[in-house]
């Protein structure tokens, strides 16, 4: 049995058309041609796929079943040849994007929905390591963007590009401490368990931004949030991961009287020695188009 792709176009032109002769004019080919496909593929299958018997073909129990695999392997094989005539243009097969902390994918969403959209065959693998990882990932390869906190210490070798900047508001619950008192000094800060984030190694960027005396060390924005609403001690956190549990009352904003507005830039960053393919090209201008203004805008803008 060597069933083509052939007599399987054919079987599904002529089972979609309602005729063999609809099926020669949607295929460009001679009824007989068609006619003649399908016989074959009869006898090849050792299977009567069309009943003959009335003025218009009409396929047999066992061709409707046949047509529904023929179906799936012919997707599949529009697929491979889509995806052949991608690579072919340079698009590469799998993107890495990283970001540091999956709590930035709301913001991200309508980014992600037109690459797929664009980019449907590519493979997009999302990583969210954090402070001295993701720059890491760049640099040995294992990422090809990155999306990051401005660093402490910059890499020569990658390229950064600011997106714009993210509000960081000091917040405790209404029960803590610290959202009785009216002016907070530095002291009082100090004197209170400071949740903050950490990546898996005791780098200098996690001991950036410490002012607690007590810290606890939390993988990830998200998990600091929920210890923080829990009165366990005080943090501060993307203004975009606060506006719900703000409004809810579920926190509250302090401000010391020795710390302004706290913000940080958000930065899209790739290695300079790593040419990017055409689909990680476009997630980067895509992004870069997004927030081209200098480095006071915000992100949430």
């Amino acid at each position: 049995m060597n069933v083509t792709l052939e007599q399987l176009r054919t079987l599904q032109a002529a089972a979609e058309s309602g005729s063999f002769s609809a099926a020669a004019r949607r295929l460009g080919k001679a009824q007989s041609v068609v006619s003649t496909t399908i016989a074959n593929l009869e006898i090849d299958l050792g299977l009567t796929l069309f009943d003959r018997s009335a003025r218009l073909p009409r396929l047999t129990p066992e061709g409707e079943r046949i047509l529904a695999e023929a179906r799936q392997l012919l997707d599949q094989s529009a697929r491979i040849e889509s995806l052949a005539g991608e690579l072919a243009a340079g698009v590469e097969p799998r993107l890495t994007l990283a970001i540091d902390d999956d709590s930035h994918l709301p913001w991200l969403g309508p980014l992600l929905e037109a690459f797929a959209a664009r980019y449907p065959l590519v493979e997009l693998e999302l990583l969210f390591p954090l402070l001295e990882d993701l720059p890491e990932m760049l640099q040995s390869g294992r990422a090809q963007l990155g999306i990051s906190y401005e660093q402490l210490h910059p890499h020569p070798e990658i390229a950064v590009h600011t997106l714009g900047r993210i509000d960081m508001p000091l917040v405790v619950a209404p029960s803590h401490p610290l959202a009785k008192l009216g002016t907070l000094t530095r002291l009082d800060l100090q004197n209170q368990r400071q949740m903050m984030v950490t990546g898996r190694r005791d780098g200098v960027e996690r001991q950036r931004f410490r002012l607690g005396s007590q810290v606890w060390w939390v993988e990830g924005d998200l998990g600091v949030l929920e210890l923080v609403k829990r009165g366990l001690g005080w943090a501060s956190l993307p203004d975009f991961l606060l506006e719900e549990a703000l409004a809810r009352g579920e926190l509250v904003r302090i401000e010391p009287d020795f710390i302004g507005n706290p913000s940080l830039a958000l930065e899209l960053l790739w290695q300079r020695a790593r040419p990017l393919g055409q689909a990680g090209r476009w997630l980067r201008e895509a992004l870069l188009a997004r927030w081209p203004a200098p480095r006071d805008q915000s992100i949430n803008s």
